[in-house]
């Protein structure tokens, strides 16, 4: 009997707030192919009321729902503005391809983050302390599109006390699947995007089965963007021409090192063990970064080493009873700035200077020739590789296929992701059911 031919959807927006990128995928068996994929731009006004709603969590101890009362912001107008984007980019991709709706058997929505406290960052596994919040009615989206919908991804692993985060790993596994007949193996995914993520894709030296992990590095393009955005009035360092006027700055790197991505009891993140996931809520702008001793040229051509230091360093954490991997696949915007990727060839292979109290960390990692490709090269268009993670996600929703397992986030058990929402149906949830407070509401501490 032939394989059955499933059709979904994925959407994502993440934390840069640029765009709504959607991907059509098919799925037969075990192979994947992208259909057609469609961007829309996020108006800037819209953009900036999540920043806004962003740092009203951020003040008040994340309490989404007397924001969402709060008629001053209100939260409803941007909820719905956000959705009907979504529903927008989607009529549009759809429209365009000449793809009849009903030949889709199921959207993935992602949904705009906003906040999250894993056990990581919390260094708790107390429920009352971990939370991951969402933005985003699949109800909405369902009723606006007329096709189904899955949501609310992110909240089932963190309620069974998993990270909730990264949810890469276990699609670029079965992107693997492929890679291994073009003999790309072992393979480092990185993402780049307003945060980092890495997934590792190898082999077990000791019993020779085929093994995941993967977790968050910290930020990639936060502070480049927020530097660009306070000073400049644009959100990015286009192409890397701030910073090619710069040079690294070696105190205010290190600064950033120990200081900028800290967990709430202060411990680095950077160099915490896996899993672990971040959020741009709690990266620390520390006073040096915008320091007026040093140039912006400077600033910014440090926070863009930083960028791919960071993720060079996180390699390190790869276990050593794993194959480290050949190769690097690298999707997201980020790497789009020459200068990020070039530092990040460069510290792979030696020929970038690092801190002296990293220069043992950085001989572990050594390669003096890494093959460093755009995912694009392989057949998976890096452009939609997040928005295709949540079509990959919808599909196995359909299947019951667990999306998450204890060596990606840390979950008590394999996890199948989100819920699903009918055109026509009773679902009111406009935010993730692990929002702060769920286990107060659901009286348990994991289900």
């Amino acid at each position: 009997m032939a394989d059955k031919i499933y059709r979904c959807i994925g959407i994502m927006t993440g934390n840069s707030l640029d765009a709504v990128d959607a991907v059509l995928t098919e799925f037969r068996g075990n192979a994947m192919q992208d259909v057609c994929g469609h961007s829309k731009t996020i108006p800037t006004a819209l953009s900036n009321s999540f920043r806004q709603l962003k740092f009203m969590l951020s003040q008040n101890g994340c309490d989404i729902r007397s924001i969402a009362e709060d008629s001053e912001f209100n939260f409803k107008k941007l909820h719905d503005q956000y959705v009907s984007l979504v529903a927008q980019t989607v009529e549009e991709m759809l429209k365009d391809n000449h793809i009849a709706k009903d030949s889709i058997d199921l959207i993935g929505f992602h949904g705009q983050t906003c906040a999250h406290c894993p056990p990581s960052i919390a260094q708790s596994r107390d429920p009352g302390q971990i939370y991951t919040l969402q933005i985003g009615s699949g109800q909405m989206l369902a009723d606006l599109t007329g096709i189904p919908v899955a949501f609310d991804f992110r909240s089932d692993d963190l309620m069974n006390l998993g990270e909730a985060a990264p949810l890469a790993p276990v699609h670029n596994q079965h992107i693997t699947r492929d890679l291994q007949h073009k003999d790309v193996f072992p393979v480092a995914f990185c993402n780049g995007g307003n945060t980092g993520n890495v997934a590792v894709i190898s082999k077990d030296k000791i019993t020779g089965t085929e093994t995941v992990m993967g977790w968050d590095v910290g930020p990639f393009n936060h502070f480049i963007d927020m530097l660009m955005r306070e000073e400049k009035g644009i959100p990015c360092d286009l192409d890397g021409e701030t910073g090619k006027r710069g040079k690294i700055n070696y105190r205010l790197l290190r600064s950033l090192f120990e200081k900028a991505v800290q967990t709430h009891n202060r411990e680095n993140f950077i160099m915490m063990p896996p899993p672990k996931s971040s959020d741009p809520g709690w990266y620390r702008a520390i006073p040096e970064l915008f320091d007026a001793d040093i140039s912006l040229e400077d600033r910014v051509r440090t926070a863009e080493f930083f960028s791919a230091y960071i993720f060079a360093y996180n390699l390190s954490l790869i276990p050593e009873h794993l194959d480290f991997p050949k190769y690097f696949l690298v999707f997201g915007g980020g790497w789009l700035n020459p200068i990020v990727l070039s530092d990040f060839k460069n510290l792979l292979a030696g020929k970038a200077e690092v801190l002296p109290e990293h220069q043992e960390v950085f001989n572990k990692i050594f390669n003096p020739a890494p093959i460093v490709e755009w995912s694009d090269r392989y057949g998976y268009n890096g452009k939609y590789m997040e928005a295709r993670i949540f079509a990959d996600m919808a599909k196995c929703k359909l299947t019951g296929e667990p999306f998450s397992f204890p060596e990606t986030t840390g979950c008590l058990k394999p996890t199948i992701g989100g819920i699903i929402a009918k055109p026509g149906g009773k679902n009111k949830q406009l935010w993730s059911r692990a929002a702060p407070g769920w286990s107060e509401k659901s009286g348990t501490g994991h289900n």
